[in-house]
């Protein structure tokens, strides 16, 4: 049986609407052919994507590419209603009456009236300069935090903006006001506009998911994390499957850590890879999307989800500048279960495995249970 094509993710009204299960990431990195210094190399590598059949595009105000996806969806010539694009608004316009400012510089940046899903990028806000620079603000790879409307403080470190951020983080940062709330109060009046489709969050723990629920008149449709074999954050992706969120990954084949080990380069990795005649991409993001469900329910009273047998079911999110590893990346395929626990046993201890960790840098205390 194939893998899934799509995953149906909870909209406005009762309504789903189809995720594709492959999304292509657009952020980029210094060095290599994605540098953000030459944002050209996203529109060449859309012109591959698109040829392949991705229809997912993963996207950030804070990449600094929006113009860059808008011409190559206008060059190749298709439709906006045949892609489905997810964008994320930064946390320094987490101000509830800041929200709307990010989001129509994505939509103004991609020359579209609309996204499909927009996501909260962080669960922590952080202190702009002020509503009129953000109205200037840009992302630009070059731009200082202050070109960005980042506040700093007078070490130069980013400012938490505690009052808009999630209540549990917040909390453990001694400042037991903090609500995330009426900044997705903000991302569902955008959805009552029309400017986005779908609303969601990234990079939110359990503790900020729960206290998010309650209070989301807009059912909160996906939730973006790292996620691969080495972090593979089981109890999130668990929990938002039983909420009826569906869980997209950036990352998908991890990052280099200190001691040089990468998970492409892992034996178990190449040698499953090379058995089941794949990439070594390819491999990591049908992991990701490997799903067996003998039965699901949706209880829309309970707002709870029932199922049982049920493994991963991921969106994996890879990028790529190289033409074979954007087809190869896409082209995901069923594993046998003896492969899937020998990748699921690659998970490092004690969520060692985990690439992107801001904790120290921020001052905050993310990814909480309780």
């Amino acid at each position: 049986m194939a893998l899934p094509r799509s995953f149906p993710i909870q909209a406005a009204g009762g309504k789903t609407i189809d995720l594709p299960s492959v999304g292509f990431g657009t952020w980029a990195f210094e060095g290599g052919p994605t540098d953000p210094a030459n944002p050209e190399w996203i529109k060449k590598a859309l012109k591959v994507a698109f040829d392949t059949g991705y229809r997912h595009l993963e996207c950030a105000w804070f990449y600094d590419v929006d113009r860059e996806i808008g011409e190559a969806i206008r060059e190749y010539g298709i439709p906006h209603f045949e892609i489905f694009i997810s964008s994320k608004i930064w946390p320094n316009f987490y101000h509830p009456d800041y929200v709307e400012v990010c989001c129509d510089k994505i939509l103004d940046g991609m020359g579209v009236n609309h996204v499909d899903c927009l996501l909260l990028h962080w669960p922590c806000a952080f202190r702009p300069t002020s509503l009129e620079a953000l109205k200037t603000a840009s992302a630009q790879d070059q731009a200082s935090m202050e070109q960005k409307g980042m506040a700093l403080t007078q070490d130069g470190d980013v400012m938490i903006d505690w009052q808009w951020t999630s209540e549990p983080i917040a909390r453990a940062g001694g400042h037991p006001e903090g609500s995330i709330v009426p900044t997705w109060k903000s991302m569902e009046k955008l959805v009552q506009k029309g400017k986005a489709r779908a609303i969601g969050v990234s990079n939110f723990d359990i503790a900020d998911l729960k206290a998010l629920l309650p209070h989301a008149t807009i059912p909160i449709s996906v939730n973006q994390i790292e996620a691969h074999p080495w972090f593979p954050n089981r109890d999130v992706v668990e929990f938002g499957n039983k909420h009826g969120i569906v869980t997209s990954c950036f990352s998908p084949f991890a990052g280099q850590k200190a001691d040089g080990a990468t998970l492409v380069q892992d034996p178990t990795v190449k040698k499953l890879a090379e058995k089941n005649c794949m990439g070594v991409g390819q491999l990591l993001q049908s992991w990701a999307v490997h799903v067996v469900l003998d039965s699901l329910q949706w209880d829309a009273s309970e707002q709870t989800c029932t199922f049982t047998s049920v493994q991963r079911g991921t969106v994996p999110l890879g990028k790529s500048g190289n033409e074979e590893r954007i087809k190869a990346n896409f082209a995901v395929r069923r594993l046998s279960d003896e492969d899937i626990q020998a990748l699921d046993d690659l998970e490092r201890p004690n969520g060692t495995g985990r690439s992107i960790d801001f904790r120290k840098e921020w001052g905050v205390e993310l990814w909480l249970k309780k």
